[in-house]
């Protein structure tokens, strides 16, 4: 009876697969993702050039089953690097008020992941047009991508990305993270340098890809520099943000006596930022009583949005 079921279930995907609607097919190639379904990847590639062809705006509104399709082939290991090389520049540009709107960012993000994992050794220059995108969401998925790359060539392009700068904050603070990502403690010195830079950008990228690093060495130096800041200065509310990141039992245990014992307005961005852990039974008693103790309002406000179940 199982297997008959299995066999029905992949008939209906398959199916689906060849439907008009480009929306059913999307459904379709999650579902294929979803449960291993690596015998349909034939089929899966069919529905993708289907719906590449010269009319892709109008059967494939949204570049939604094309996205959907590449994303599964992707998590069904499908080596074809020539296929990711092909869709990493794809554009479908579609009516939006005003202008028109790129529909195909997310397949080209897809594609540097892919090609990544199943390209060769010319991938890293692949990657580097994508880095100049207009879209920025493809610039993130392009820094993204190089993280995943070896070391080496992962820390030449990712620094100079860095010190090349981009308009988007989040291009940046994805290069951070993935440079940290591929050299760990080798980076880390780089990384370092911008918390006291007079670039707000990088400082806040930098910080916030030192604190998800969970590097051991890179928790002292944002608490230092977070100590600098007044607390109306909202790079105050990014550090403790990096510092909760961190998910050390330090970098809690100094948001905790921020919070008991920092003036109002500090004391508040502490508890902010832990309420990421909100969740936490233990960590939730621990700063109610800090609040119950203190009766303070803006902590109070805190408590109030932030952490009551």
């Amino acid at each position: 009876m199982e297997q008959r079921s299995e066999a029905q279930a992949l008939d209906c995907i398959r199916q689906a697969l060849t439907e008009r609607s480009n929306f059913l097919v999307a459904t379709a190639a999650e579902l294929a993702a979803e449960r291993l379904t690596y015998v349909l990847i034939p089929e899966l590639r069919d529905a993708f050039d289907r719906l590449a062809g010269d009319d892709a705006s109008q059967v494939d509104r949204a570049c939604a089953g094309k996205r959907a399709i590449a994303r599964a082939l992707y998590e069904l290991d499908y080596d074809d690097h020539a296929f990711y090389r092909r869709y990493l520049h794809y554009r479908q540009l579609e009516p939006a008020p005003g202008a028109s709107v790129d529909t195909a960012v997310d397949l080209r993000c897809t594609c540097a992941l892919g090609l990544v994992a199943h390209g060769d050794s010319d991938t890293v220059l692949e990657l580097l047009s994508l880095l100049h995108d207009p879209e920025w969401h493809a610039r993130v998925g392009a820094v993204r991508a190089l993280g995943l790359v070896d070391p080496f060539h992962a820390q030449i392009v990712l620094r100079q990305k860095i010190l090349q700068g981009d308009e988007e904050p989040e291009v940046v603070a994805q290069a951070f993270s993935s440079l940290l990502k591929a050299a760990g403690e080798d980076a880390l010195s780089f990384a370092l340098g911008w918390l006291t830079g007079t670039d707000k950008i990088r400082q806040e990228g930098a910080a916030l890809a030192l604190g998800e690093s969970r590097l051991e060495a890179a928790l002292a130096p944002l608490i230092e520099v977070s100590e600098r800041f007044l607390p109306s200065d909202p790079r105050t509310r990014i550090f403790f943000q990096a510092i909760a990141l961190h998910r050390s039992e330090a970098a809690t245990q100094y948001l905790l006596e921020t919070t008991a014992s920092a003036p109002a307005s500090r004391a508040a961005h502490a508890a902010v930022a832990l309420s990421i852990y909100s969740y936490n039974q233990e960590l939730r008693k621990r700063v109610m009583a800090i609040a119950r103790e203190r009766k303070d309002k803006a902590l109070d406000d805190v408590i109030a949005s932030r952490w009551k179940e």
